[in-house]
């Protein structure tokens, strides 16, 4: 297993830094449930159907939205996946948008 740099953009609580045991098969979804089981139990994050049809786990993945079930985690061009709330809509909190 490789290390993936992971910086997450928190609504009120800043940017947060995490490293993780990353495998190629690994989607921005199981990255966000790797932080949420072994570092920070505090990360909210959203999803539902895992399939890409639901669109409740939508959010900027390295600048750009996309579906964290769907997008294969990958670093950006600085080196680090970034992840950070959707643009649209009100963040109730950290990667949460309010529906």
């Amino acid at each position: 297993m490789n290390k993936l740099a992971v910086k997450m953009e928190r609504q009120a609580r800043g940017v947060h830094h995490f490293n993780i045991e990353h495998r190629d098969d690994m989607t921005v979804l199981d990255v966000l449930e790797e932080i949420y089981r072994n570092h920070d139990a505090s990360v909210a994050y959203r999803f539902s159907c895992r399939i890409g049809l639901c669109a409740t786990c939508m959010m900027m993945i390295n600048g750009k939205p996309g579906l964290s079930c769907m997008k294969r985690a990958e670093p950006g061009c600085d080196g680090t996946m970034s992840l950070a709330p959707f643009l649209k809509g009100n963040t109730i909190r950290d990667l949460v948008k309010e529906v």
